[in-house]
């Protein structure tokens, strides 16, 4: 068996940007993956990426059972993926994942059977996203209490973005250094939302590395009556030093990853032991089998690991697999509200996120990662597309 073909996507959704890609063999197996740059800027280099490592490691024929022998030839030689960032590994993570998908196809299997099988059968999830479609501060207590009474019991949200009048967020700027009303506000908006939900929902909050250690220290004081389950990204990715200052200094956990690539990037802030959840982006730490040693890293640090998920509804079932498969699963991430945000475009035939019941995302059986693209909605989406070698 031979990759046959392949396809690159970047789709216009809702102001995000998924990178989605698809590979096909000389036997009619069809594979998916995400790079998933699909927040913020990068779409288009990640897509670029994509295109490079095709033209340089695929057009001659790859048997797309050999994965970690594609990953580590990219990665010992294209230079840029030692010490490297987003766009390298969220292309590598995207090819990764659909040799995946055709390897668990071609076996019949769902692809947690080749990550070491399914420990459970169901996932319990949080909601992110919950607040789109609020246009102000005093739309999101409601928007929390109707995530709550969808069945959701654990929500995340993000205290110092300011909610836009289109509803979406935009985090802070220049650290919020001489601006002491975003602390003030984001403690109010705490409080807010906990009073709308009660004290059996759980609040995670994602900082974003928005503002100083200090002001986070004393954000993360002010706010310890209202029983937050996590802090994330307190600091900047890669200041080390700041994050285990905030995590000496708060009561609150902490869980970082989604802009941390590989086992290597991993491997320092482990040994810190300041934090206690580590969320790797599949779609940008370098694929499935990454993430699932860097779960394994973590396990032998006794640390929780939930992925991140920012991207669109392929990332949930990729997620999906790997949650299924690792002993320290915590929770998993998922928008099950991305329909609120106009333009927002539906990637996949059959997602994941309608699946939810109380909560609980079942876990799938199907072959592969069991989910198929929804041609038409990808007809202008098409960056470029390959006839490989076979």
């Amino acid at each position: 068996m031979k990759l046959k073909s392949a396809s690159i996507y970047l789709v216009e959704s809702g102001g995000i940007r998924p990178v989605l890609l698809e590979l096909a063999t000389d036997e009619g197996l069809v594979g998916l993956g995400e790079a998933a740059i699909a927040y913020g800027i990068g779409g288009t280099a990640a897509a670029g990426m994509l295109k490079d490592i095709i033209e340089r490691y695929m057009m001659r024929g790859v048997d797309p059972l050999r994965i970690e022998s594609l990953w580590t030839e990219i990665y010992d030689h294209g230079f840029w993926a030692k010490g490297g960032g987003p766009v390298i590994f969220a292309a590598m993570s995207a090819i990764e994942q659909a040799m995946l998908d055709i390897k668990a196809r071609h076996l019949g299997v769902p692809v947690y059977e080749l990550l070491g099988g399914r420990m459970r059968d169901g996932l319990r999830t949080y909601a992110n996203g919950w607040y789109f479609g609020c246009t102000s501060d005093e739309e999101l207590p409601a928007a929390a209490e109707q995530a709550a009474a969808d069945g959701y019991d654990a929500l995340k949200f993000y205290p110092f973005a300011t909610v836009l009048p289109e509803g979406r967020l935009r985090h802070p700027s220049l650290r919020a250094a001489s601006d002491p009303t975003v602390v003030r506000r984001a403690i109010a908006r705490v409080a807010a939302i906990r009073s709308a939900v009660g004290p059996d929902v759980e609040l995670m909050l994602d900082l974003s590395a928005g503002i100083t250690p200090d002001d986070t220290i004393r954000f993360c004081h002010a706010i310890e009556k209202y029983d937050i389950t996590y802090v994330e990204e307190p600091a900047d990715p890669g200041d080390i030093g700041s994050l285990v200052k905030i995590a000496n200094a708060i009561s609150q956990r902490i869980a970082v990853g989604e802009r941390v690539y590989t086992r290597y990037g991993f491997r320092d802030i482990l040994e810190t032991r300041a934090v206690d959840i580590l969320q790797p982006d599949i779609g940008n730490t370098g694929g499935l089998l990454e993430a699932r040693k860097i779960a394994a890293m973590a396990e032998a640090y006794s640390l929780k690991v939930q992925p991140h998920i920012c991207a669109s509804a392929l990332s949930t079932a990729v997620g999906m697999h790997f949650s299924a498969a690792i002993p320290n699963f915590y929770i998993q991430e998922h928008f099950p509200y991305w329909g609120r945000i106009p333009g927002h475009t539906e990637v996949l035939e059959n997602p994941l996120e309608p699946t939810v019941k109380n909560g609980v995302l079942p876990v799938s059986g199907a072959p592969g990662f069991g989910v198929t693209l929804r041609r038409e909605a990808l007809q202008n989406s098409l960056f470029a597309t390959f006839t490989l070698a076979g």
